[in-house]
């Protein structure tokens, strides 16, 4: 994996315009939401490589690098990207980047 840890955790900024556009309560709705569907897209990824479907996990990676990308996970994002392009077992990598960017996203606004 390349320099994904030069990115922002989460980029504020995204966050802020999601909260401008949609308003706070609704915001904290849409999150359970975005939690839930990075969870599975992680899922389906880690289970398309187990299964050695390689077209299945740069599926899955696509769709988690939207995701991460439309809530402001920057880490999240290049990781999923490269995933993307190059897919294989990123080991714990993943895991820990999805649970560290859901615990910092639960805690935001």
């Amino acid at each position: 994996m390349s320099n994904w840890r030069s990115q922002p955790e989460i980029d504020l900024r995204i966050i802020q315009a999601l909260v401008d556009a949609v308003g706070l309560d609704a915001f904290v709705g849409m999150r359970g939401q975005f939690v839930d569907d990075l969870r599975a897209l992680s899922n389906a990824y880690q289970e398309a490589i187990a299964d050695s479907d390689v077209e299945a996990a740069k599926a899955a990676a696509h769709a988690l690098k939207g995701a991460a990308s439309n809530i402001g996970l920057a880490q999240l994002t290049q990781i999923a990207a490269e995933l993307e392009r190059d897919a294989g077992d990123p080991g714990e990598v993943l895991n820990e980047v999805v649970d560290r960017s859901i615990a910092r996203l639960e805690v935001t606004p």
